[in-house]
Order: structure tokens, then C-alpha cells, then sequence
């Protein structure tokens, strides 16, 4: 008897699944390493079509239209994959990837592959990058530098405990806001992106990327790229923000508690990362969340130039987010 297409497919799904948990029991991989080494060396049928499948794993080094730039690094090559509008767009500089190769070929030295993406996640450390040097800039009594929030304002206790002694601030490397990048190293192509970005934004995202692929450690450039994604696709401007902030957390470690003033411009792209990952999370329901990123907003800027107490109150006192209030709440470039 003749099996339609979707008893095929998932005949062959089963027959797959089995062929690697043989291999699992085998060597003792994971069910995804031993998924990964199968689909290399077997062939599939898709739609009655016999395709010879290969798994790649890598980081995205830079996103296209309808492409995506990946470097492997178990074989220490850069492969251009040619894939669907929907992939590219929603494949982040800096997240790792991995994706179903159907074909390869190579042109004036350059290798290129067509396929798909079949998964996409964050993990900044995996990417061997050197992390930015962080200048120490000594202690600073902030209480000396602005005005005390005083009671009634509620975020007046928070101020009391974050200034409450003179602390130290760091400052990051100008690479995290996009100076000395590219062939021109006076030149910022972030800051050429930000002048275009209100009426060419996919020209803002050409210079974004190009940028990024120069340098992953631009932190601004990522905190863009969310930016512009952040009315319509927040899910994908999430991404951006957490390779941003993975970036950064590179140099601060997991311990870090100093500040990082606002007022060093190099610091601004950290900090525009951890609010619009915060607006993300809350707009999507991880309330609990967003509120703990803009309370280490606060903690590393408590002067608070970006307005997080207000955000960080809105949240204490249970308010949801609100269609009509994203014009007010959007992160901004300043």
C-alpha cells in the first residue's frame, strides 16, 4: 500500500529518531549531537525528492536578505547560506546557529551553501571573543553629582541604598559604541545607521550588520538592530538585546556591582541593551523579569538617565503593558 505524503514523512521521522538513539546508545552523545552527526551522512527524501542533508553548527557572523554568514568552528570555515527571507530576518549577529545544508558550491573562493535554519539561541560565550577592556575610573560619590530622590518618590529608598557610599565605575572600550570600526577608524557607522534610521531603516540595517561583521563586540550596534525590530518583531529585538548584553557581561563578569555611569558614552550601549531586553520581557509577560533588569539598570546607573524608575514603578504597582503606551516606552537612541 502507497502511503501518502505526510504518512511518508512521518514514517521517516520514526525511522530517523531510531537510527539515533542507536547511535546514542552507542557512543553516549547527547540526542542532539548524535542527531547532528546522522542527518551529516544520511540521506533524506523530502517530497519524494532524494537530498543529501547536512547539519552545520556555528555563530552567525552577519545577516542578509535572503542570506546568512556563518563560521563553523569544528571546521574553521565561513559559509555564506542562502535561505528564506523569514530565516534571514530572524537570525541575530552573534547567536549561534544551526541549520540543515542542502547543497554547497564555491564562487571566485568564496563558499556558499543553500538550506535552512533549524535553530537559533544566545550564547555569547561560546564565541571565543576577546571581551572589551573596562577603564577603571576610581570611586565616585554620586550623592556629590545629583540631586537626592527624597520621599514620596518611591524610588527615593532604592537611591538611599545605591549611593549610600562613594562606589567604583568602570567605563567600557569605544569599540562597545562603534568607534574605531571599519576601514575609516574615524568614522562610526552606528552613528551613520542612527541618522538614516528614520526614513531608510533597512539602509540602517545594511550599516548595522556591516559593522558587526567587523566587530561582534559593537555593543551598539546590536541595541539598533533591537531598536528597529522593537515595534513589530519583539522576539527578535530580544535577541539583539541579549547578544548585546552578553557582550558586555563578557568584561563585567558575574559578580560585577560598580557603576556604570551613564555619563561615559562608552557605557551607553550596555545600558540601552538591558532596557529594551527589560521592555521586551515585560511587553511578552516575563514581568518578573523585566523588573529585575531594570532594578540592575538602576543599580549600575542609580542617576537614571533613561527614566527605568518610572518603567521599574509601572511594574511594582502591577500595571501590564499597553499597545497605546509603546510610543512612550520604545528605548531611544539618545
Amino acid at each position: 500500500m502507497w502511503l501518502n505524503d505526510k504518512e511518508a514523512s512521518m514514517t521517516a521521522n520514526k525511522d530517523l529518531k531510531k537510527i539515533i538513539r542507536a547511535r546514542q546508545e552507542k557512543t553516549g552523545e547527547s540526542y542532539t549531537t548524535a542527531r547532528l552527526h546522522v542527518l551529516r551522512t544520511r540521506e533524506v527524501s523530502l517530497d519524494g525528492k532524494s537530498l543529501q542533508k547536512e547539519s552545520i553548527a556555528g555563530y552567525i557572523l552577519k545577516c542578509n536578505q535572503t542570506s546568512i554568514r556563518v563560521h563553523i568552528p569544528e571546521s574553521n570555515e565561513t559559509l555564506t547560506m542562502r535561505t528564506n527571507s523569514v530565516d534571514a530576518w530572524h537570525a541575530v549577529p552573534g547567536q549561534c546557529i544551526e541549520a540543515i545544508v542542502t547543497n554547497r558550491w564555491t564562487w571566485r573562493g568564496v563558499a556558499y551553501a543553500s538550506g535552512a535554519v533549524n535553530r537559533l539561541w544566545t550564547n555569547v560565550r561560546a564565541l571565543g571573543l576577546e571581551p572589551l577592556p573596562l577603564e577603571d575610573e576610581g570611586f565616585i560619590d554620586l550623592t556629590a553629582m545629583s540631586e537626592p530622590f527624597e520621599k514620596p518618590d518611591p524610588y527615593a529608598e532604592m537611591w538611599d541604598f545605591f549611593v549610600s557610599v562613594p562606589r567604583k565605575a568602570f567605563k567600557f572600550h569605544e569599540i562597545a559604541w562603534g568607534a574605531g570600526i571599519a576601514e575609516d577608524p574615524e568614522g562610526n557607522l552606528v552613528q551613520d545607521a542612527s541618522e538614516i534610521s528614520g526614513y531608510d531603516p533597512s539602509g540602517a540595517r545594511q550599516l548595522l550588520t556591516k559593522t558587526l561583521s567587523y566587530d561582534l563586540r559593537c555593543i551598539d550596534a546590536h541595541a539598533h538592530l533591537g531598536n528597529l525590530c522593537f515595534d513589530h518583531w519583539p522576539k527578535v529585538a530580544m535577541a539583539h538585546y541579549e547578544v548585546g548584553i552578553g557582550v558586555g557581561d563578557l568584561s563585567l563578569g558575574r559578580d560585577f556591582n560598580a557603576l556604570l555611569p551613564w555619563g561615559y558614552i562608552y557605557n551607553r550601549p550596555y545600558l540601552r541593551c538591558l532596557h529594551g531586553y527589560g521592555l521586551c520581557l515585560w511587553r511578552l509577560g516575563s514581568v518578573d523579569k523585566a523588573r529585575a533588569v531594570f532594578e540592575r539598570i538602576l543599580s549600575l546607573n542609580p542617576i537614571d538617565n533613561q527614566g527605568i524608575r518610572f518603567l521599574w514603578d509601572d511594574i511594582r504597582n502591577g500595571r501590564h503593558w499597553k499597545a497605546s503606551d509603546e510610543a512612550e516606552k520604545k528605548p531611544t537612541l539618545a
